[in-house]
């Protein structure tokens, strides 16, 4: 009966060290993921986002623009391995529009958009404005 308890003990404390290790890792990714949703919904990176729009359609937000409005698509917000966050900003409520940002630190320490792109129907609405 001993050596079952033994036995017993050492599987155990083996599985509470693995639940541990998970719970850290787990724990580590949801800061991270806060810290990044965080900077996203920041003001720096709203001026961002507003400035790349007006880039793409001068006359954004007006009469005459196509871009009357966007959003933050937050099931796209990912960790870019060349460094920064990418994400999507949802145009004119429409999720085949959208702009593909990669917001990034600028070398003076402010936030800006290093690429990024339209979606192909977003850009052709934008092309045939501007012909």
């Amino acid at each position: 009966m001993e050596k079952k308890h033994k036995v017993f003990l050492v599987i155990t404390i083996i599985l509470l060290i693995i639940v541990a290790i998970g719970g850290k890792i787990y724990m580590d990714k949801k800061s991270f993921n806060d810290e990044m949703v965080k900077v996203v919904k920041s003001n720096e990176a709203k001026k961002v986002y507003e400035e790349t729009i007006k880039n793409n359609d001068p006359k954004a937000f007006t009469v005459g623009g196509i871009i009357q409005s966007y959003e933050i698509d937050y099931d796209t917000i990912k960790h870019n391995p060349m460094g920064g966050i990418m994400l999507n900003l949802i145009i004119n409520d429409n999720k085949n529009l959208y702009i593909h940002v990669i917001l990034e630190k600028e070398s003076d320490g402010s936030l800006g958009n290093s690429s990024g792109g339209t979606s192909s129907e977003l850009d052709n609405m934008l092309t045939g404005a501007n012909i």
